[in-house]
């Protein structure tokens, strides 16, 4: 599926080195799609003219750590004249609703327009754990092991999304291809469970199922030299790290 790819936001946890937290555009035919939203929202500025020529933008959310949605509240600068539709794994998956965490989140003594007013419509969705469709995108949904319930997303034969997650070599070994796999790389080497290694993926990953590998979620506590060793160790393996304001052609 043609489209564009722009990362907007690839750090994990909070912003630092001039990453912000998770958050990456598609435009896919005539759709406009978002997943995640992290303080990479705010670099929708970056965009202008893709905002201007749709009426509706989707967010999927692969989960609910504020690192992934913190950036809903910066929207209304930039799609208060649009609808908005926010899928989220909810219920079953969850014990509640996307809307019941992001009301939770946005509610009006703390965020004046609530969860309601920051666009023209706001519509809620979950998705709970099931493949959906946005549009004519078809949305594939793999659950994924994390310290909350997380969800790969992948997008038509476009994008696969698999972040904050740890890696299990054996649920890679036959992956549905897509031109871009966005994978978050949260460590050197293996160490937190609920995270993937640079390590781990550079020797499990079969990345000829893969156009481009990005390496997002990133760690901002590395120093200098840990970044240094993980970019060396992805370049090696046919891998990069993602940075802010990239525009893939899909």
């Amino acid at each position: 599926m043609a489209g564009t790819l722009w990362v907007l936001g690839s750090a994990g946890w909070m912003p630092a080195g001039g990453r912000e937290t998770s958050c990456f555009l598609l435009e896919l035919g005539d759709e406009l799609i978002m997943l995640d939203a992290g303080t990479g929202v705010a670099n929708l500025s970056l965009v202008p003219d893709v905002l201007r020529s749709h009426d509706r933008l989707s967010i999927l959310l692969s989960h609910y750590h504020l690192d992934h949605m913190t950036g809903l509240m910066y929207l209304k600068r930039f799609v208060s004249d649009k609808r908005v539709d926010i899928y989220g794994p909810g219920r079953p998956a969850y014990p509640r609703t996307t809307e019941a965490y992001v009301a939770d989140l946005l509610q009006e003594t703390l965020y004046s327009a609530g969860h309601e007013g920051f666009a023209r419509e706001v519509r809620y969705h979950d998705y709970g754990g099931r493949d959906f469709h946005v549009g004519s995108v078809p949305i594939h949904v793999r659950p994924q092991q994390h310290s909350a319930p997380s969800f790969e997303l992948r997008l038509a034969d476009a994008v696969t999304y698999a972040t904050d997650t740890s890696f299990r070599p054996a649920s890679w070994a036959e992956p549905a291809p897509t031109q871009v796999l966005l994978h978050e790389c949260w460590q050197l080497g293996d160490g937190d469970p609920r995270h993937t290694s640079v390590e781990a993926l550079a020797s499990g990953l079969p990345r000829d199922r893969f156009g481009r590998t990005l390496l997002v979620h990133m760690n901002p506590a590395w120093d200098e030299a840990e970044r240094a060793e993980v970019e060396r160790i992805a370049w090696a393996s046919g891998m990069e790290l993602a940075r802010d304001g990239m525009a893939l052609s899909l």
